[in-house]
C-alpha cells in the first residue's frame, strides 16, 4: 500500500505527531521538524535556527549540512539501507544537523529533520549559541534524544497486510501469546529457519534489534538458544503454517 506523505500524516493523527515533536524539542532542545520526502515541511516548526538563513544572506555559501544536501540523495540512503540510525552532517560553522527516516508498508514516507544545534565541545559553541540562540547540548543528551526519536519511527514502521480488508483475510501467525507482536514475527520466521541477518533483512530492522527481541523471546519462552526454539515450537504450526495449537 503505497500512500501519500500527506494522507499518511492524516492517518497517523496531525495532532498526535505535532504533540511529539513539539515534546521532543521541548524535552531535548533539538529543533525537529516533519518533512516529506521533498523537504516540504509536514508540521508547524516547533523551534527554527535562523543562523543558515544569516549566513546565507551575508556571504555566498553551500550549505554543507543536510539541508544542503539534494533531497533525493537523502532518500536513496535510507531507501537502500533501510535503517533508523540518524544521517549526521556538521557544517563547516560547526552546526550539526540530521535526517530519521519514517517509514510505513517498507516505503519512505518522511523524514524527522533537524536544522541545528551545537554539541558542547565544539569550538565556540557558547559564541554561536550566545548570538544565534543556536541550542546546545552533550552528545550523551543527543544520543538519548535520537534513541527515543528511532523507538518512535520503528512503532510509526507499520505494515498491513495486502489482505487486510479483504473477505478471506490470510490466517494470523502467533507463537505464543506472552511474546509481543514483533516478537511472536521474529520468533516465528527464526522457526521458518531465518538467520538473524536474514529477518532483519526480512523486517527492515538491524540485526543488533534482532538480537536483543531474540534475547527477550529465549527468556519470556523458557529456551536456551534458537535451536531448542526451533525444536519446541516449530510444531505449533501445520504445514499450511497455520497455528494448530498455542504454547
Amino acid at each position: 500500500m503505497e500512500i501519500s506523505a500527506d494522507r499518511w500524516v492524516s492517518m497517523v493523527g496531525k495532532g498526535a505527531l505535532q504533540d511529539y515533536q513539539d515534546c521532543f524539542v521541548r524535552d531535548y532542545r533539538i529543533p525537529l521538524l516533519l518533512v516529506d520526502t521533498q523537504g516540504k515541511p509536514l508540521l508547524v516548526p516547533s523551534l527554527k535556527v535562523d543562523f543558515c538563513d544569516f549566513v546565507q544572506s551575508g556571504v555566498p555559501h553551500d550549505c554543507s549540512g543536510v539541508a544542503g544536501h539534494d533531497a533525493a540523495d537523502v532518500v536513496r540512503y535510507f531507501e537502500s539501507r533501510r535503517v533508523f540510525d540518524p544521517l549526521l552532517r556538521t557544517c563547516n560553522f560547526g552546526i550539526t544537523t540530521f535526517a530519521v527516516p519514517v517509514f510505513f508498508n517498507a516505503r519512505l514516507v518522511a523524514l524527522w529533520r533537524c536544522d541545528g544545534f551545537v554539541f558542547d565541545d565544539t569550538p565556540h559553541s557558547e559564541q554561536l549559541s550566545a548570538k544565534f540562540d543556536i541550542p546546545v547540548i552533550s552528545r550523551g543528551e543527543f544520543k538519548n534524544a535520537t534513541s527515543w526519536l528511532e523507538c518512535i519511527c520503528r512503532l510509526l514502521d507499520i505494515h498491513l497486510d495486502a489482505t487486510a480488508g479483504s473477505s478471506n483475510p490470510a490466517p494470523t501467525r502467533v507463537l505464543s501469546p506472552v511474546l509481543t507482536p514483533r516478537e511472536n514475527e521474529i520468533a516465528i520466521l527464526v522457526c521458518d529457519g531465518l538467520s538473524n541477518s536474514q529477518i532483519a533483512d526480512r523486517l527492515f530492522l538491524s540485526e543488533k534489534t534482532v538480537k536483543t527481541h531474540m534475547s527477550s523471546i529465549l527468556a519470556k519462552l523458557g529456551v536456551k538458544n534458537r535451536v531448542q526454539l526451533i525444536c519446541e515450537y516449530s510444531d505449533s504450526f501445520d504445514t499450511d503454517k497455520r497455528q494448530t495449537m498455542a504454547v
